[in-house]
């Protein structure tokens, strides 16, 4: 009987000082809120904590203050997530691998050009529409090997995935310009622009 009685009131202790613990992180969240002088916090995204369990995700900032995104190969957001084998047509010739990473960035190895003026060349993407996604991507090099740094290439893509999402196609705009050393990132002198097409298939693991 007394053991009972012990152990019931361990219970209500433990019930107690759970309930507490609750209360302060309620009042710790308020706080929180109601430090940031009416600043809007990011949007959570559908499923990062409706369905009861967290999810990983990454803060992704942007000129309205930024956003939370769920990481995951396949899902609506990131399912360009993931390496590709791709190729380019048209204005610019090349071929090579491109991992498209769930923060935004992207990064391209470059199978056609020589790695001594610059094979490796990184961008920027979003999500602008259903399985569709826009990359700001920049390549950098020199004119030739030992001919000294002086090209910059900016290219703009919108690809889409195919229905598998193992493919994706589209299109992009290129515009090559001619720099310097002391101001690599000047795109005042335009030498060529041109358009073309993308296409590529994901690489999937062993």
């Amino acid at each position: 009987m007394f053991e009972s009685m012990t152990n019931f009131g361990r219970t209500k202790t433990l019930g107690l000082a759970a309930s507490l613990g609750l209360f302060a992180l309620a009042a710790a969240a308020q706080a929180s809120a109601a430090c940031t002088s009416g600043a809007s916090l990011p949007p959570l995204p559908s499923g990062i904590a409706s369905s009861g369990h967290l999810t990983p995700a990454v803060y992704v900032p942007g000129p309205s203050g930024g956003q939370l995104l769920k990481v995951g190969d396949f899902d609506e957001d990131r399912s360009i997530v993931g390496l590709w084998q791709f190729k380019l047509d048209g204005f610019s010739v090349d071929w090579g691998t491109q991992a498209w990473h769930a923060d935004g960035t992207e990064i391209m190895f470059s199978g056609a050009q020589n790695p001594e003026t610059g094979d490796v060349c990184q961008g920027v993407w979003r999500r602008v529409g259903p399985s569709t996604y826009s990359l700001n991507h920049i390549a950098m090099g020199w004119f030739a090997p030992g001919a000294g740094f002086g090209v910059r290439v900016h290219f703009h893509m919108l690809v889409t995935l195919n229905a598998s999402r193992n493919s994706f196609s589209g299109t992009y705009k290129a515009a090559v310009y001619s720099v310097s050393p002391t101001d690599p990132f000047d795109e005042s002198v335009q030498v060529a622009s041109g358009t073309g097409t993308v296409t590529a298939t994901r690489v999937q693991p062993d």
